[in-house]
């Protein structure tokens, strides 16, 4: 019974989370509080969502369920000079992300804490009117569009996550701890080297761990968490493309928070995304690592109203060397802003976020098809993306 709860929950998450790319795969930050300063706050807990970002932090969160959706609306464009003469093309398709989390006081008297939460984290892909390339019954290859294949993809990740924090009294520190499971769901029609792949969905489970700690002294708080590499089975549909699993990145993310003013608090985040480590999307698709900073200001306004902005911005993990491979999996942003809003009132509170990414744009220089003279140089990838993040929260 416990099996099939963390199965349907995971992949209620996984369902809805389709087609985008902020932090790689990754969105920048879990609901609408997190987000309204960009996903930075590793040091400064606001509620249950933390679990997921740095575990130690619900020792500092009220007890109570926080639950929000996103409407995520990526815009993808492809102009590939092996298309066939099929254009630039776009992709606007918008889409719902849920997060529901709880955390409550569970043993160790006042001291210890416990969270559970259902996350739809990440995804990718488009869904194009023509192909990546062009015919390929025609010589030269290019000489047609097509629409039979490889033009689109589709990777749909849900995490659940159970942790466990505890605080050492009143010395400032906390630690939790917990594992991460994951589903994770793909199709594509790639073209293999031989054909189209299928379309259909395959579905592939795993797991990792998240370790977190804090430490308050004053009015400035420092933190850190780590994320494992996220180890999942094999998408055995596409074995011929995906040769290995595609496992999810190790995490790092370092930062303070400071009250300059009881009620205004600046943080300020370092994330390290090790994707380069990874078969797949490192190897194989040749991801680099994201080096991430992540800015926000918190504002109380009153008791009940509270304002909240932020920056972020890193690398993208794909560059010119690596942008045909990775037309149909354009995770390229690079900066975004957001800024967001809370109200509180009795035992509940109403929270809203919005994101912007800033169009970015990569041109293939050919080198990932060297073997075939560089077939695909001068395609260009490029995406920016709105989003509107709304939540509740119910404390206990």
């Amino acid at each position: 019974m416990k099996k099939r709860l963390i199965t349907t929950a995971a992949a209620a998450a996984a369902l809805t989370t389709q087609l985008y790319a902020t932090e790689g795969i990754n969105l920048i930050g879990i609901g609408p509080v997190q987000q309204g300063t960009a996903g930075a706050g590793v040091a400064s807990a606001k509620d249950s969502t933390w679990l997921i970002l740095n575990p130690a932090g619900l020792t500092d969160v009220e007890m109570g369920v926080d639950a929000s959706f996103q409407v995520f609306s990526p815009v993808r464009t492809m102009d590939s000079t092996v298309s066939g003469g099929a254009g630039r093309q776009e992709d606007d398709s918008s889409f719902v992300i849920p997060s529901l989390s709880s955390s409550f006081g569970c043993c160790h008297g006042e001291n210890g804490f416990f969270g559970v939460g259902f996350y739809g984290t990440s995804g990718m892909g488009v869904d194009y009117d023509y192909g990546r390339i062009g015919d390929m019954s025609a010589f030269p290859p290019t000489i047609n569009p097509q629409n039979m294949g490889d033009k689109m993809t589709e990777l749909s990740i849900g995490k659940m996550t159970a942790t466990y924090a505890y605080k050492f009294g009143d010395s400032g520190l906390s630690l939790g701890a917990g594992p991460i499971f994951v589903m994770s769901r793909f199709r594509t029609d790639m073209f293999n080297g031989a054909g189209f792949e299928s379309g259909e969905w395959d579905t592939a489970y795993g797991g990792g761990a998240i370790i977190g700690a804090t430490y308050h002294f004053g009015r400035m708080a420092v933190a850190g968490s780590y994320m494992s590499e996220q180890f999942m089975g094999s998408f055995s549909e596409y074995s011929t493309i995906l040769p290995d699993s595609m496992n999810l990145p190790q995490q790092l993310t370092l930062g303070t928070a400071y009250n300059v003013l009881d009620n205004v608090e600046l943080v300020l985040d370092y994330r390290w995304l090790g994707w380069s480590q990874l078969d797949t999307l490192g190897d194989q698709f040749g991801w680099d690592d994201q080096h991430i900073v992540k800015a926000g200001i918190t504002w109380s306004v009153t008791k009940a109203f509270t304002l909240r902005t932020g920056v972020s911005y890193g690398n993208s993990p794909i560059d010119e060397n690596n942008a045909f491979s990775n037309a149909l999996f354009p995770a390229i942003m690079e900066t975004h802003a957001a800024c967001g809003a809370s109200y509180v009132w009795e035992k509940w509170a109403a929270h809203l976020a919005y994101i912007h990414a800033f169009e970015n744009s990569v041109t293939a220089n050919g080198a990932d098809m060297a073997a075939m003279g560089g077939m695909g140089a001068g395609t260009e990838i490029s995406m920016y993306q709105n989003s509107l993040t709304m939540g509740v929260t119910y404390t206990f």
